[in-house]
């Protein structure tokens, strides 16, 4: 039986890093659970977590500090990178049925790409559920 691999979207990798974030005990307790399992972080999850954590609004950290921050991220010796390999039309195909508005564009990439990984789309946001449906919940974990 394989491990499971875990990705975290951009919420969850801000609020791990911001003990001020509404979704910073949710995070920090499944970030806990996991123990030595796998997380992954991709380009999206990357750069949204870079420019929410130096935008002045959201993070309001200086951009080497944002920086400075995904790079422990990535140093944990549990966190694996997930490249991209398909394209956005074909990766969200199977629920594209589904995806109705801008604001799910990003979910459904990230979701996808859990799906293509055979990995776990870890986000706070219940309205992916909608997106993923009972075809795909076992590729969504979100934080409660």
């Amino acid at each position: 039986m394989t491990e499971t691999s875990y990705l975290p979207d951009v919420n969850v990798l801000l609020a791990l890093s911001d003990a001020d974030h509404t979704g910073y005990r949710r995070a920090s307790k499944w970030f806990k659970g996991i123990g030595g399992s796998r997380f992954l972080l991709c380009s999206i999850t990357e750069s949204g977590f870079v420019r929410l954590a130096a935008s002045p609004h959201v993070g309001k950290r200086p951009m080497y500090s944002a920086m400075a921050l995904l790079r422990q991220l990535s140093g944990f010796p549990n966190c694996g990178y997930l490249p991209f390999k398909t394209p956005l039309l074909d990766i969200v195909a199977p629920f594209a049925s589904r995806l109705h508005g801008y604001r799910q564009v990003t979910d459904a990439l990230l979701l996808g790409l859990a799906i293509e990984s055979n990995s776990v789309l870890v986000t706070l946001d219940r309205g992916v559920e909608a997106l993923a449906g009972s075809e795909y919940k076992a590729h969504l974990l979100t934080l409660q």
